[in-house]
């Protein structure tokens, strides 16, 4: 893998051209439109011109959002005052804005219908207004990131805090965001993302929620198995034998989790589950002419339950992946049982 450009590089020359791309896109809108609408009867459902708006839209807002960071940029005093308490509400409102920009069309033109459920606990944690919260949630699936975000940001009203992977600064956006935001970059091959979680966890304000994916990248059956090797190597065998027994999640890394808990001593905890997206921008294709549910289940998990013992608090995270991938294969079944219900959903 190569090495990152250089901030200065990234700033002059990679977020220029994607904003030159992103102005072509939209200039170019009109003939791509007509062209899409006269493809979609060969496609069927629509397909092409439904893709093609929410791609147009999605360059629209990621062109906009970029130039108003920009603009906050010159308005803090070419970043001097970029850390200030107005100039962070005013770059989370860009984010918020963006966020909702991007998945509004996203819904409607995928057909896709968001229903969540929270237990009531996990409904006060997330409305609480003087406590941060942790945000365990599972990744499985295209853009289930930006329904975690849009889950939290947008109807939550809470400030994610999030840790990406290094490459993600390619995104001039994310790469701006990022960086003026209380996240952190890292890069998985020598990085040390503990490090970086247990720095956020303690800097935590009460609107934020902190934001981990426990299996490290989105599920998929290769990825599940080598979560298995890595236990088995490990010497983990009773980890291992759970992981086995978990069909729909990968054993989670618990060494983000634990550093926050132990990081943020009075911060609760929500699990965040969920079913319907796409594995691939193939199935994204397929099911988009028809409607589509993705279900969104919420719990809570109060401080005072979660045990004060390194391991067992492994052995805490694992239960509630074992739990998580309970529900995944109950809700999978009752979908796939449901007449006219699909059984994955793209958002």
């Amino acid at each position: 893998m190569r090495p990152m450009p250089p901030k200065l590089l990234r700033r002059l020359v990679v977020a220029p051209l994607v904003a030159l791309v992103e102005a072509a896109l939209i200039v170019a809108s009109p003939a791509l439109l007509l062209l899409a609408a006269v493809l979609s009867p060969i496609f069927g459902g629509a397909r092409p011109l439904r893709m093609a708006v929410i791609v147009l839209a999605f360059a629209a807002h990621h062109l906009a959002a970029t130039l108003a960071c920009l603009g906050l940029w010159l308005a803090s005093g070419f970043g001097a005052r970029g850390g200030s308490e107005s100039m962070q509400r005013a770059h989370y409102a860009v984010l918020r804005w963006f966020v909702a920009g991007v998945y509004r069309p996203i819904v409607r033109l995928a057909r896709v219908e968001v229903s969540v459920s929270a237990s009531p606990a996990a409904e006060d944690a997330l409305a609480a207004t003087g406590r941060p919260v942790l945000v365990l949630s599972r990744h499985a699936g295209e853009g289930d990131t930006l329904l975690v975000i849009h889950e939290l940001l947008c109807r939550r009203d809470r400030g994610p805090r999030v840790v990406m992977h290094e490459r993600l600064r390619l995104d001039p956006l994310i790469d701006v965001l990022g960086d003026r935001l209380p996240n952190r970059f890292v890069d998985p091959r020598g990085g040390d993302t503990e490090v970086e979680i247990a720095a956020m966890a303690e800097e935590l304000d009460a609107r934020a929620a902190l934001v981990i994916f426990p299996e490290g990248g989105n599920v998929t059956e290769e990825r599940r198995l080598k979560s298995i090797e890595r236990l088995d190597r490990a010497g983990h065998t009773e980890q291992a034998g759970w992981a086995r027994g978990m069909r729909h999640v990968s054993a989670p890394r618990p060494g983000g989790t634990l550093a926050a808990v132990e990081s943020a001593p009075e911060i609760d905890v929500v699990v965040m589950g969920h079913v319907g997206f796409p594995t691939g921008l193939g199935e994204v294709w397929r099911l988009m002419p028809e409607p589509q549910t993705i279900e969104v289940r919420l719990w809570h998990e109060p401080r005072s339950a979660i045990p004060t013992d390194h391991h067992e608090r492994i052995d805490w995270l694992f239960g509630w992946w074992r739990r998580l991938d309970a529900w995944v294969d109950e809700r999978e079944r009752a979908r796939r049982d449901a007449p006219g219900t699909g059984a994955s959903s793209p958002a």
